[in-house]
């Protein structure tokens, strides 16, 4: 099964490898940098999804497959609380889409307020609190935060395999 990845971020990379791994034994992914079709610091959940969407559908066309797929991380509020999230969507040749969220976790409210006031992107200010150049493309924010028992890789895996539901599940979604 050939799956056209709308990111070259290892990290991302190495989580859609595990998740679609579980259930197609002979995998191949096709990446492609996707950066262009997509919001540098998407805000809320319709962000969030246009982007995974939009970089799964750009994947598909550009290299080709069985399946496109996008992840976006972004940033999310319920009433004043910020949180951290991935979606992924999975583009299929029919050009049905699904999609799937990872585990959120909250981020501190006063940090976001600045960070968007200022314009700034989370990875800037993720990078100054764990001192990790680059952070996002490695153990990301989520490696920091939980002391290295959770990884970006993690929650990319979650979101992939909550987008595969509706093709797992064909007769139920109609897929």
């Amino acid at each position: 099964m050939i799956f056209a990845v709308g990111t070259k971020n290892p990290a991302k990379v190495e989580g859609i490898r595990l998740a679609l791994s579980r259930y197609y034994p002979d995998v191949e992914l096709r990446p492609v940098d996707s950066s262009s079709v997509a919001k540098a610091q998407p805000k809320g959940l319709e962000e969030m999804t246009a982007g995974a969407t939009a970089r799964a559908k750009f994947a598909l066309s550009k290299a080709g497959g069985d399946f496109g797929v996008g992840v976006e991380a972004g940033i999310f509020t319920i009433g004043d609380a910020y949180f951290d999230n991935q979606v992924a969507a999975i583009a299929g040749p029919s050009g049905k889409v699904s999609l799937g969220h990872s585990a959120g976790y909250s981020l501190p409210r006063e940090s976001m307020e600045t960070l968007f006031a200022e314009g700034k992107e989370l990875e800037r200010w993720a990078e100054s609190i764990s001192g990790i150049n680059e952070v996002g493309d490695k153990g990301g924010l989520i490696h920091h935060l939980t002391k290295g028992r959770m990884s970006r890789t993690d929650l990319t895996e979650q979101c992939v395999v909550t987008a595969l539901i509706p093709w797992l599940q064909r007769d139920v979604y109609g897929f």
